[in-house]
This record gives C-alpha cells, sequence and structure tokens, in this order.
C-alpha cells in the first residue's frame, strides 16, 4: 500500500486522465501532468492553495461538500457536473474521488473524465428521435406521446382535445417539377403557418413527406370547423419557394378526443380514416364519424379468429429472418416472425392481428406460442441465435420469467442463444418490477435488445442500468441513410453511442447494397433486411442458413 506523496505522485504521472490530491483542509497538495493540461494551468500555481482561490465560490462550495463526504465515511463518490472551461465553454465532467492515507493524514483522491461530447451526442440523438430535422417540427414519435397523454386526460374526465391530420394537395408536382429544394422549402413554409395558426402549447408535428398533424390540447370550446377552414386558408396561400410560386391547397381528417377515446393508434387510424375521405375531393376536411371505417368490425372478427386459433394452433406459423455480421455478412442469428393464414380471413398482417391481442389480452399466449416454438426449431443448429419480439404488455405479467426459461429448458436451448426484443416505449415506461424481470433473465444468460431504437424516448442511462446487450436502428433511419443528412446522423450517432457504453448495433431494412456500404462505415455490428433473405418458413430455415451468407442478396427461393 502506498503511503507517501512521492510515490503516488510517479503513479499518478502515468495515467491517461486528469488527477489530483487534496488534504483535508481542501489544498491542492498534488496535479498530474494531464490535469495541468486539461484545466490550462501550472501545477505551482495550484500547489498549497484551497479551493476557494481557484473557482467560484458555488463550485468551491460543492467540490468540498464531495470531499467532505469522501472523507468522513472513506467511501467512492462519484459526480456528474457542468462546468465553465478556461474558455467560457460548458464541459461536462465525470469526477471520481476517493480517500487515501499520505504520511498519516487522509487525502481525497480524484480523477476527472470529459463526457462532453457522450452528453453532447446522446442529447442530439434524443433531439432527432422526436423532431422532423427539416421543419424543427415535433416529429410522429412526440405527437403520439403527447396524444397519449390528451387520451389519458379526456378519459378521467379532463377537457377534451382535438386531432387534425393534413396532408398537402399537389405537392408531388413541386417536386417533380422544380426539385426537392423547393419541395422542402415549401415544408418549412406551411410548418410555419400551422405553428402560428394554434397556441405555443398546442403539438404540432410533421408525420410523413407532405403530411402533418395538430394536437390542440384541453380544447374545450374550440371552434373546429373555424380552425379546420383556417387550415384550408393557409394552405391555399402562395408559397415562395427558389424562383417560383407555388400555389396548393390542403385536405384535413378531424377527430375529437374525449371520454370515450381509446388508444393512439387508433386515434390516429380515425384521423387518418377522415383525411382519406377529405383527399377524395381534396382541399377539405372532414369530421370522423364510425360510418367511415368498416375497420372496426374487422377487427372484432379478427379478435374472435385469433381466440379460435390460439385454441386449436390451427393457422399460426413462425418465419425466420436472418441476421448477419456487418463485418463478413456471415449469419449468427435469426428473428422468429409470427404468420397467420386463417381459413377466412385469409392471411392477416401481424400489425393486425398483434395490435388486436395486445388489446384484448391475447398477446400473453400468442407470445407463447412463437416463443416455444422458435426456441424448439433452433435449438439444434448450432451455435446460432434466435430474436424474439416481446410485447410491453408480456413484461408486465409476473409469470414471463418462468414462461421463458420453461421454454428454454423444454427446447434444451442454452439462454445465451435467445434475444428478447422489446421495443424502446416498452423500456422508457417500464416499472420497477419489469426492471427486476429483465434483470433476472439477464443473469441466465439470456440477451436483451432493443427494437425501433431511435423513434422513442429512451435514456442512455437507462440502457446502461438494465444491462441491455444490443439496440436495432430502425428500419426508417436505415433506408434513408445514404441519402438524408438526418439519418445518416441519427445512425452515425447511435452507433458511437452503443460502442461507447458496449452494446451491439444491429441495423434492420437493409434492401440496397448502398445501404450495406453506409452501414458497415458508420460501425454497425449486425444487420438484417431484404437484401440478405426475407423471412422464410421454419421447414426452409436450413437451407438459408447454409447459403454462403458472406454474399449478400443470396436468393432463398
Amino acid at each position: 500500500m502506498i503511503h507517501d506523496l512521492r510515490t503516488w505522485s510517479k503513479v499518478l504521472e502515468l495515467m491517461p486522465t486528469a488527477m489530483f490530491v487534496r488534504d483535508a483542509l481542501h489544498r491542492w497538495v498534488y496535479v498530474n501532468r494531464m490535469g495541468c493540461e486539461y484545466f490550462g494551468i501550472a501545477s505551482a500555481d495550484v500547489l498549497g492553495k484551497r479551493d476557494l482561490e481557484l473557482f467560484s465560490p458555488d463550485q468551491a462550495a460543492r467540490f468540498a461538500a464531495g470531499d467532505d463526504t469522501v472523507l468522513r465515511g472513506h467511501e467512492v463518490v462519484e459526480t456528474e457536473e457542468t462546468v465553465a472551461d478556461t474558455s467560457g465553454r460548458q464541459r461536462t465532467l465525470l469526477t471520481r474521488k476517493s480517500c487515501i492515507d499520505l504520511d498519516g493524514e487522509p487525502h481525497v483522491l480524484a480523477s476527472v473524465t470529459d463526457i462532453t461530447e457522450l452528453r453532447e451526442s446522446e442529447a442530439h440523438v434524443r433531439w432527432l428521435a422526436c423532431h422532423d430535422a427539416l421543419t424543427g417540427l415535433a416529429n410522429r414519435t412526440a405527437l403520439f406521446s403527447k396524444l397519449d397523454k390528451a387520451i389519458a386526460q379526456a378519459a378521467g374526465g379532463g377537457k377534451p382535445s382535438v386531432l387534425f391530420y393534413l396532408d398537402l394537395d399537389g405537392f408531388k408536382r413541386v417536386n417533380d417539377t422544380y426539385g426537392h429544394l423547393a419541395g422542402d422549402e415549401l415544408l418549412v413554409q406551411f410548418g410555419a403557418r400551422l405553428r402560428g395558426a394554434v397556441r405555443a402549447e398546442d403539438t404540432v408535428a410533421r408525420i410523413g413527406g407532405d403530411e402533418f398533424a395538430l394536437l390542440v390540447e384541453e380544447a374545450d370550446g374550440l371552434d373546429v370547423e373555424a380552425l379546420a377552414e383556417h387550415i384550408l386558408l393557409l394552405a391555399n396561400q402562395p408559397f415562395d419557394v427558389p424562383a417560383y410560386t407555388a400555389f396548393l391547397g390542403t385536405s384535413v381528417g378531424v377527430v375529437p378526443i374525449d371520454v370515450d377515446s381509446v388508444a393512439a393508434g387508433e386515434m390516429a387510424r380515425k384521423a387518418d380514416s377522415a383525411l382519406y375521405e377529405a383527399k377524395k375531393a381534396r382541399n377539405r376536411w372532414v369530421l370522423y364519424d364510425d360510418a367511415l371505417d368498416a375497420a372496426i368490425a374487422y377487427r372484432r372478427e379478427v379478435e374472435l379468429a385469433l381466440r379460435e386459433t390460439l385454441r386449436t394452433g390451427e393457422g399460426f406459423s413462425c418465419h425466420y429472418q436472418p441476421l448477419v455480421r456487418a463485418s463478413d455478412g456471415k449469419i449468427v442469428g435469426v428473428e422468429a416472425l409470427a404468420r397467420w393464414n386463417h381459413s377466412r380471413l385469409g392471411s392477416v398482417p401481424p400489425v393486425q392481428f398483434v395490435a388486436v391481442a395486445e388489446e384484448t389480452g391475447l398477446i400473453g399466449p400468442l407470445g407463447e406460442w412463437v416463443l416455444r416454438t422458435a426456441c424448439k426449431r433452433v435449438a439444434p443448429m448450432g451455435d446460432l441465435f434466435v430474436a424474439v419480439n416481446v410485447s410491453a404488455v408480456q413484461l408486465r405479467d409476473d409469470r414471463f420469467a418462468r414462461v421463458v426459461l420453461s421454454a428454454l429448458a423444454d427446447a434444451g436451448l442454452p439462454p445465451e442463444r435467445l434475444e428478447l426484443e422489446i421495443t424502446e416505449t416498452a423500456i422508457v415506461n417500464a416499472d420497477p418490477a419489469t426492471v427486476r424481470l429483465l434483470k433476472q433473465l439477464r443473469r441466465t444468460g439470456v440477451r436483451v435488445s432493443l427494437d425501433d431504437f431511435g423513434t422513442g424516448y429512451s435514456s442512455l442511462t437507462l440502457l446502461k442500468d438494465l444491462d441491455v446487450d444490443k439496440v436495432k436502428i430502425d428500419r426508417s433511419f436505415v433506408q434513408m441513410a445514404p441519402t438524408a443528412d438526418d439519418s445518416a446522423a441519427i445512425v452515425r450517432a447511435v452507433s458511437n453511442l452503443g460502442a461507447a457504453l458496449g452494446l451491439s448495433v444491429v441495423a434492420e431494412g437493409v434492401e440496397t447494397e448502398q445501404q450495406l456500404a453506409f452501414l458497415r462505415e458508420a460501425g454497425c455490428d449486425e444487420l438484417q433486411g431484404y437484401l440478405f433473405s426475407e423471412a422464410v418458413p421454419g421447414e426452409g430455415l436450413e437451407r438459408v442458413v447454409g447459403f454462403p451468407a458472406g454474399k449478400p442478396g443470396q436468393s432463398v427461393g
């Protein structure tokens, strides 16, 4: 054990980070070369001085309080704070302090790591994830978050809200005739007009190419007709774009958010149905009613058929889409995907029957069937892993961990070869019980992958706390990354942050060689998409895995 400053000095000079030692009176007794370089000081300028002689009073007080905590409890204290450097720039520092004995007296040994770039990248990813990079408006994710809150408020007896969906009539003509720069400028101008039409607390979002949405909250007494007509007028006013004056219109679908409203997705569907009806004649607005859409009756039919299929097992199957290692194209795993072919309804898309299963409480048995089927199918296939999607509803079931372990035991599949894919929203909204469940499964060797990353509000600190193994970048960013700067920025930022946190980064939806080249350059670890293979039935899995997977685009027949 080292007990003298001379020996400590020799050791600390070799450290690659800023290191310093202070005594119990908060006087500086040592700072290494890296510390001098970082703080822009000479050791002679600080040695023997107190914090109050070197820093502002509030910073000195914080430093002293941290030192006193270490000296009293002889415990390690780690803090993160933002300070101004010598040039006035705000820096984020991670400081780790511990107590050491020098010549029989307690001292504080501290290391300082500059994590400014990491925190700035994290903030940039969060901003990009909930804003439209072109217009600066909210995006679909941010809209749905606000919509969820508005629905909850109305359901609890609070004031109602109103959701408007709209897109521009004739926008494609502007893009085709005058180019995308003119089209982009037009979108920015229209977004600004919409922003000026409502209150600051209302949400204005761009949710697609030329699709926008307004969510007017606490809209009790709102003149819906007047606002809808005003939106039509805003779109009819001329747009001054480069070397051109454009004249367009818009179609608007409107749905009230009241005590009877349900999920955000359902309200968006209703608004979209009203918009679809409005577009039949263009430049008008339509208020939703049930007569517009037969989808509600169809969903009831899907629910009844789903209950029957879960009872008999007839019509369900699992398909498997390979995941390849980016460095060499080798197939390392597969994602299990549920398929349903009903005798009367035909082939029902997963987006339909999974949503119905979640809403009706059927996702538990459906998810367990997929899990057991996938584990049994992949168990005899060497070291290939299988990824299974898990709903937030399943994670709230305290029996879920037992179901997973039972499925692994019955199939003879090692836990290390199972990945549970959970959505970003499920992690952000996870309660303590869900967090404990995921950690329990991870301790057994099961891996956890975060699906659709970039479309929600996940905190990287939360990801670290949950020991997530992977993040999957949403296909919407992957497919636009080679041509759209905002998507490219998200992919690169997620890859860098994933590497910093020791997480594997997977890109899904890879369809072109151009995307493949970009993703490899960006540092993604695994890739998935039609460029490598579509999802194949279980009986064809050996044939696909046996292909020379280093050749992207290999047909799976």
